[in-house]
């Protein structure tokens, strides 16, 4: 499927559907574009001359820009107004089984990796039995979420531990260390889903 918005009017196919669906469009490819260039809301407002609650408002939507205020963030960051209205090809995406590729202590497929729009990452796990692995934080604000599909996973938080089975999940903010283990003779299998905010 190919057309990102449907439009019952055969007419406006290709169309925006309203102000509201442009203003969410921009919003996810001005943030695209500025993570990809490694800019920061201040620096995109100082090299556009644009405040940055402006920009940050148009990030997550909330004001629809002018063309001038478009105009000053092309020119300040280096981009063309379509790829500011280029709407998203895809609506639907289908990730097949893969096999797992060993990272760490882990074997893992990447589901759905970091997007921008949903603000989240998605991947299958494998732990083997008897191992473990300590991370440090994801940033604040950031959430985990683990589904566990097969054996038990043991969750190390703040000197708590959490056993968790199969068709059982966990969530937990991932702003500081914590422990991912497989305690059983068993391989354990989970998604995990982490979503950096909005």
């Amino acid at each position: 499927m190919d057309k990102t918005y449907i439009s019952e009017d055969s007419e406006q196919d290709d169309k925006f559907a309203d102000t509201e669906q442009i203003t969410r469009t921009i919003g996810v490819n001005l943030k695209r574009a500025r993570l990809e260039r490694g800019f920061s809301l201040d620096e995109v407002s100082s090299r556009s001359t644009v405040s940055k609650s402006m920009l940050s408002d148009i990030e997550r939507g909330r004001k629809c820009p002018t063309v001038a205020v478009l105009y000053k963030i092309c020119e300040g960051i280096n981009i063309s107004l379509p790829s500011l209205l280029k709407a998203p090809e895809k609506i639907v995406e289908v990730v097949k089984s893969k096999k797992l590729v060993r990272k760490g202590e882990f074997n893992i497929q990447h589901m759905f990796r970091y997007d921008i729009e949903t603000s989240m990452e998605i991947t299958k796990a494998k732990l083997d039995p008897h191992t473990e692995l300590t991370t440090d934080s994801h940033g604040n604000g950031v959430w985990e979420y683990v589904l566990v599909i097969e054996g038990v996973f043991t969750l190390v938080l703040d000197g708590e531990t959490y056993d968790v089975k199969k068709g059982e999940a966990v969530k937990f903010l991932a702003n500081r260390k914590h422990t991912y283990a497989n305690r059983t003779d068993n391989d354990v299998w989970a998604y995990d889903i982490v979503y950096y905010g909005a």
